[in-house]
Order: structure tokens, then C-alpha cells, then sequence
């Protein structure tokens, strides 16, 4: 019995290392993400912080300071909170590749399976009209 080579198998070994290529990708943007929300996280609570930290016997340039240094938190929150939502549609971007990635495996498993299938019943035939000619041949040796 011959073996069952499928003639697609380098394909399939590329389409699958580009999904898990994607899978890496997309585990990285996660720890961008968790990364950008502990970073925001925090400027917010330092921003609260500040808040508790105003006394009633401050001076006007000391309030001053701290209202700047307010502003420059809030606007690093900000633009943490853009880079977060550029991160969210890139994960969703990459979501889908991923997505798209395995479905293009799983048609190629798909094939695979049904191409062995075809070779195991071929292969099978085959097996079964040899074991036919034996027959025939003993029985016809038989006669004699």
C-alpha cells in the first residue's frame, strides 16, 4: 500500500504559520493595550490625587502650578485614550485576520481529509481486485 502524500501539505504549512503569525500579532496589540490602560490608569489616579492634595492655605502660584501640571495629566490621558481606540481597531482589524487565517486551514484540512479519503478507497479497489486475480488464479489452478 502506497503512502498518501497530499500535494497541498506546503501550502497548508504556510497558511498556517501565517496564523499563527496573526495570533502573535494579535497577543501583542493585547499587551499594548493592557500596557496603555495601566498607564492611563494610573495618570488618573494621580490625577485624583492632586485633587486631594490642595490645601486651604496655598499660595496663588503654587495653585497655579498645580492647575498646569492638572492640564498636562489630562491631556496625557487624552492621548493615552486615542492611543487605546487606534489600538482597539487594530485589534479588531487583526481579530478578523486571524478569523480569516483559520477558516483558510480549515478548507485546506478539509481537502486533505477528503483527498485521503479518496486515496484509502482507490487504494482499496486496487487491493480488492488483486485479491480477485488470487482468487481466480486458485481456483482456476484448482480445476485443473
Amino acid at each position: 500500500m502506497a503512502k498518501f502524500i497530499f500535494r497541498l501539505d506546503s501550502v497548508k504549512r504556510v497558511k498556517e504559520n501565517y496564523e499563527k503569525k496573526a495570533k502573535r500579532e494579535l497577543a501583542a496589540i493585547n499587551n499594548f493595550i493592557n500596557d496603555h490602560q495601566k498607564i492611563r490608569e494610573q495618570l488618573i489616579d494621580e490625577v485624583n490625587s492632586l485633587r486631594n492634595s490642595i490645601k486651604p492655605r496655598m499660595t496663588a502660584s503654587e495653585l497655579k502650578f498645580l492647575g498646569g501640571y492638572k492640564n498636562s495629566l489630562s491631556l496625557k490621558i487624552k492621548n493615552e485614550e486615542a492611543e487605546l481606540n487606534r489600538l482597539e481597531q487594530e485589534k479588531k482589524r487583526k481579530i478578523s485576520e486571524v478569523m480569516q487565517k483559520a477558516k483558510e486551514k480549515k478548507i485546506l484540512n478539509q481537502l486533505e481529509e477528503h483527498q485521503k479519503a479518496e486515496f484509502i478507497k482507490e487504494e482499496n479497489k486496487a487491493e480488492l481486485k488483486q485479491f480477485d486475480e488470487i482468487a481466480i488464479q486458485n481456483f482456476s489452478r484448482d480445476k485443473k
